[in-house]
Formats: C-alpha cells, structure tokens, sequence
C-alpha cells in the first residue's frame, strides 16, 4: 500500500513537471513573439536565376553565391572589398557545401534557380580573418509603412505590389527581417495614409507599437508620369531619426533605402568588441524545481540593468538554458550574477559552436 501511494505521488508530481515544461515552452513562444530581434533563416544559403539546368554550378555561379552569403552572413555590404575576401573568391569551391537546381512559374513564367549551400564554420571563419564577427540569425526588426501614388492616388502599397516585393528581396539579400503592418481597421485608425505621406514622425510611433519592432521605416514612393521616382523616408531607430531622399527608378531606389536602413542596424554589431546582440550569452541553471522557481528566476536576470533581453532556450528536468542579449561584456554579466545569493556559480562550459555558456545553481 505504502509503494502504491509513493508511486502515486511520485507520478502525481511528474505529472506537475511535465505541465510546468509545457508552460515554460508556451512562454518561451510567447516571449519571443513580444520581443524585438527576428529570425533570419537560410543564412548560409542563396538562390541564382539561371537560364537553363545544368550538371554542376560553374566558378561564376559559386562565386557570386559566396559573395552574397558573405554579405548576408557579415552585415557588410563591402565586404567583398577586403583583400583577404577577394583572395577567397577567387577559389570559392572549398566553401560550398551543396547544391541543387528547382524549376518553377513565377508571374506564368517558367524559371529557373540555382541553391547553392554554403559551409556555416568556413564562411564564418573567413569572415572572422576580416575582424568582423558575423551577426548570426538574431537581427533587428524593420518595420516598413509604404505609401505610394501610382495607382488610385495616395495609398498604402498592398503586399503583392512590386514596391513590396523589391523590398522583400533586398531585404532578404541583407538577412534582414522585416515586418508589415496588417492595414486593418486599428491601423487605418492609428495612422491614416495622409500621415504616412506627410512622414509624421510622432503618429508613425504610436501606431507602430502594436508591432514592438527595433526600428521603423515610414516612406512614400511618387512616381512621375515619365516613370522616373522620387522617394522621401525617415528612418527611426532608437531615438534617433535619419532622412532619407532618393530620385531615380523605382526599383533603385526601394534598394538603396533598404540597404541604407541595413547598414544602419547592422553598424553597431558588425565588429568583435560590441556588443553580444548576435548571440547572447547561454545562462544555465539547475534545481529550478517548480513554476514558481523559474519565473523568480527570469525576474532576477531580466531586473540586471546590464540585461537587454531575456530569451528562454530549452528546458530539460530541473535545468533551463537562457539567453541573456547583454549591454555590455561578460565580465560584467559575472559581477551582476556573482553578488545574487540565490545563484550559486558551476563551471563554465563551451557548446558546439565554441560559445561559453554560464552555469549556476538555484537556491532562491
């Protein structure tokens, strides 16, 4: 009778666990859907329009597909101009991994493209023999508001418009991930597309906060009857505004602006000695035996004031993995976490990408 009733609590409070992991992952999906970085998957891959298939990619095709990877992986629109990257690209077939060709319609054409797969470790080792680390897949969010005046006067440009779509491949190109306001009723509401034209900076801010993005670009495209463009923006990240005035085709235009607002984000994180935006630094910790543990326990890292963010990463037994986005350098994060009496520091370890990861135990 006496096992039988340890079995049951012992199943009982599994059974708590097991509801306590659960909830940590839905709060984990919850937290990074509220939180500003985003995602960029495929970083180490690009895709070529090509005219017809063919056995194997030729020099041409794998340098310019290492090339493109390099600038999306680095942040560096330039960074085919170092020689140490033009050495490399001139015998890029030892950094790519594999390939493939697809054939599909786009717009009722037949086309077709060709995958080229990169090595991650190559590529970011050559980027690292530069002095730049690369910015890995967590980046700034751009927030775009577009309106143009082609068609039926002053509007927003739908999604399916060629204004969005060169956004989106510039975009892409950059690994720079974007958001688009729904346009519903709320947004029509908060920001009328007459705000939009008149880049009213303050109106832009209070109807992009349903959004949470890193940074906003608001912008109106006007095309002129001999089909030459004229782009007014402002760029808004932080506190900081930045004018943006461009005439010429549209398509060049949509281009420079994007490649504009990337080298804006990505400037203070292409470098070794800023900060750990890219990354994070991997805080593990064991004996979190109950809700209530973890949820002290993201309070007390999210209160440290050297604390940008807090992400949690994985939860196995009593141990969780949390990614710290730091304002400042390792260092600091020990001193932050060596006067708190609840964490009791373990060795530090390495993970398979060579990223030290932070262990402690809780005692709260």
């Amino acid at each position: 009778m006496l096992q039988l009733r340890h079995h049951s609590v012992r199943t009982f409070l599994d059974g708590v666990m097991d509801l306590m992991r659960i909830f940590i992952c839905t709060l984990s999906m919850l937290i990074s859907s509220l939180s500003c970085a985003g995602t960029v998957v495929k970083l180490y891959s690009t895709e070529l329009p090509i005219t017809s298939l063919a056995e194997t990619p030729n020099d041409l095709q794998v340098t310019e597909g290492l090339r493109q990877v390099l600038v999306k992986v680095s942040g560096d629109r330039a960074i085919d101009q170092k020689p140490a990257i033009q050495q490399q690209l001139s015998m890029p077939r030892p950094y790519l991994q594999q390939f493939s060709f697809t054939s599909g319609a786009v717009e009722s054409e037949n086309r077709n493209a060709l995958v080229l797969d990169f090595n991650r470790n190559s590529v970011d080792q050559l980027i690292q023999s530069t002095g730049i680390k690369p910015l890995g897949s967590q980046r700034p969010t751009l927030l775009i508001w577009l309106a143009t005046d082609e068609s039926t006067g002053q509007d927003y440009a739908s999604l399916d418009s060629r204004f969005i779509q060169k956004i989106r491949q510039t975009a892409e190109e950059r690994g720079l991930p974007l958001q688009f306001p729904l346009l519903d009723l709320q947004d029509q509401v908060a920001l009328p597309v007459s705000d939009v034209w008149g880049l009213f900076e303050d109106s832009v801010a209070v109807a992009s906060q349903r959004y949470r993005p890193d940074a906003i670009l608001v912008a109106r495209v006007e095309v002129k009857p001999s089909g030459v463009a004229h782009l007014e923006g402002v760029l808004m990240h932080e506190a900081n505004s930045e004018r943006l005035s461009k005439s010429g085709q549209t398509d060049i235009l949509l281009v420079e602006a994007m490649n504009q607002a990337a080298d804006q984000l990505f400037m203070p994180v292409v470098s070794h000695e800023l900060s750990y935006f890219q990354t994070g630094v991997a805080v593990k910790v064991n004996n979190i035996n109950s809700l209530s543990d973890y949820i002290n326990l993201t309070e007390m890292l999210t209160a440290l004031p050297i604390v940008n963010n807090a992400q949690p990463e994985w939860v196995r037994g009593s141990e969780v993995t949390i990614r710290l986005q730091l304002d400042g350098d390792e260092l600091q994060l020990m001193k932050a976490l060596g006067i708190e009496e609840r964490l009791q520091a373990m060795d530090q370890q390495l993970d398979s990408d060579g990223l030290k990861t932070f262990s402690y135990r809780w005692q709260g």
